[in-house]
């Protein structure tokens, strides 16, 4: 669903954002966004915001951008807002999303909104640190956070994770989620990671669903086209 490096998309040199509608994998944010929403549907799980986490079982496998991509297509699904929340630390203390704006942090943007919007319905914020103690505290600091994530009139807060490892936040956060996304890099992600991260999730009692990206048809795109329509 990505670039081979899971970074932006660039175009004639200039670099194309995940939510921008011009992005060429947008059919397949706008598929996800809608198998999330019916999933919700179905289980009659009507409260707001809904906490959604995006994980992956390595480095590079596209978290981010698959983050960016559906935070922005749920934004469109009606009046609602929708804030996507960078977790991963090591980003650093500031870093651009769009049009050079750098996003705020997380208690800015419960407090003061505006700071963080992107654009219409989207807001974009980063939990940072200036030291080395946030990872060790963060799970504790969001238990205080999520009563205020819950209070918030966001219909959607996405969590861009760092990826899942016996010492990694993202396990310990995952039982705060709704669902929990967990990206598989196709072609080079092997089923035992892809097992170790399922069995460390499985300890939280997350809800989670795998997303299979970056991969590649070896069949010649007119028998695939044949292919699809006989289905």
């Amino acid at each position: 669903m990505t670039t081979d490096n899971g970074s932006p998309e660039k175009t004639g040199g200039m670099e194309i954002a995940p939510w921008d509608c011009n992005h060429s994998l947008r059919p397949f944010y706008e598929a996800l966004r809608d198998r999330l929403v019916v999933y919700f549907e179905v289980r009659n799980l009507t409260h707001k915001p809904k906490l959604v986490a995006v994980t992956g079982a390595g480095k590079r496998s596209g978290v981010s951008t698959i983050s960016a991509g559906l935070a922005a297509c749920l934004s469109e699904t009606g009046d609602g807002n929708v804030l996507l929340v960078d977790m991963n630390l090591e980003h650093g203390v500031a870093q651009q999303f769009y049009k050079g704006k750098i996003a705020c942090g997380l208690d800015e943007a419960l407090q003061a909104r505006d700071s963080a919007l992107i654009q219409d319905n989207l807001y974009v914020v980063t939990e940072r640190s200036h030291d080395d103690k946030l990872p060790r505290l963060l799970p504790k600091r969001f238990t205080h956070l999520v009563p205020k994530l819950k209070a918030s009139d966001y219909d959607y807060i996405i969590f861009d994770m760092p990826p899942i490892s016996q010492t990694s936040m993202t396990p310990r956060l995952a039982g705060f989620m709704d669902m929990v996304l967990l990206v598989i890099e196709s072609e080079k992600t092997n089923r035992e990671i892809v097992q170790q991260a399922s069995a460390l999730l499985a300890e939280s009692k997350a809800n989670v669903c795998a997303v299979l990206n970056k991969t590649r048809s070896y069949v010649p795109p007119r028998l695939h086209q044949e292919f699809l329509s006989d289905v």
